[in-house]
């Protein structure tokens, strides 16, 4: 059989333009590949990018975490604190009949050695082996939000009395701020109040005003937004007080067994952050009992 010279020439040409139809995908294939490989290769380094910071910001926090823990440890140490069991009943100021059935402190509380390490300092707040820091009072209410007690920089802060307040730690109704740290350190335990059981299982705390320790006890537990009369201090008068703890008695999430305080009493009000929301506060109000012995 014979084959044209023209059908020969056909052939070679549609070799040829198929050669090319598969050059041309292939490149085209790569163009697509190069952009898909080149996007996954930046949506990974982007990825990495993040988790990189994220890292970062969670090594900061866990030092600065952890330094604060420690610089706190270190004042602990100026004290004798060794844990002696106990799990007695007693009768508070008010007649009720509480239980503390955490370990107790052996608590040699030495005011002077504190006013040594740092002038702002006015006394010290605790609560069994939860809380335990000294109570500063600064120029305003900014500076011991990044500083620790002993004047350290820290993220931490210190556990500091509303500067405007007249009197201090003596005041109708003293205003003390703390953190809520995620650990659970400085004030990070008082988001635990809005449970009733908590309040029942750590009804009291101890304040230290100088060298002067006094039992106090929650009488209200809530949550309020960050300005607000809560927040209210230096009342000219009796009625003005006791409208206030009638207020701060309505606001409160459960009963307690401290319900008849009138303006004869002296409170302190601890304000700490929420959780879940920045512009919320958690209140812990106490009313202040017998003297410690």
């Amino acid at each position: 059989m014979s084959i044209k010279f023209s059908e020969i020439s056909e052939r070679i040409k549609n070799r040829r333009t198929l050669k090319q139809y598969i050059s041309d995908k292939l490149e085209e294939h790569s163009k697509k590949y190069y952009v898909i490989e080149g996007t996954r290769k930046l949506i990974m380094l982007a990825a990495l990018c993040v988790f990189t910071y994220a890292s970062y910001q969670l090594s900061n926090k866990f030092l600065d975490y952890r330094e604060g823990t420690n610089a706190y440890k270190n004042m602990e140490k100026m004290f004798e604190i060794p844990n002696v069991g106990s799990s007695e009943t007693q009768t508070d100021s008010f007649g009720n009949t509480i239980v503390n059935s955490k370990d107790a402190a052996a608590w040699a509380y030495d005011f002077s050695k504190l006013k040594a390490m740092n002038e702002d300092a006015v006394g010290w707040i605790k609560q069994d082996n939860i809380i335990s820091y000294p109570i500063v009072v600064g120029t305003d209410n900014t500076y011991y939000l990044t500083h620790n007690a002993a004047h350290g920089e820290n993220n931490s802060g210190a556990i500091f009395l509303d500067y405007r307040v007249d009197g201090g730690l003596d005041a109708k109704n003293c205003i003390i701020y703390g953190h809520d740290m995620l650990n659970n350190s400085m004030f990070g335990t008082l988001i635990k109040y809005s449970s009733k059981s908590y309040c029942n299982d750590h009804p009291y705390f101890d304040i230290y005003n100088g060298d002067k320790g006094f039992r106090y006890y929650v009488f209200a537990a809530y949550e309020t937004d960050e300005i607000g009369d809560t927040y209210s201090y230096n009342f000219p008068n009796d009625e003005e007080f006791q409208n206030y703890i009638n207020l701060c008695q309505s606001r409160k999430l459960y009963q307690t067994s401290y319900t008849n305080i009138t303006s004869a009493n002296q409170i302190v009000t601890l304000s700490t952050c929420t959780r879940h929301n920045q512009k919320k506060r958690m209140i812990v109000q106490l009313v202040k009992g017998e003297p410690l012995n």
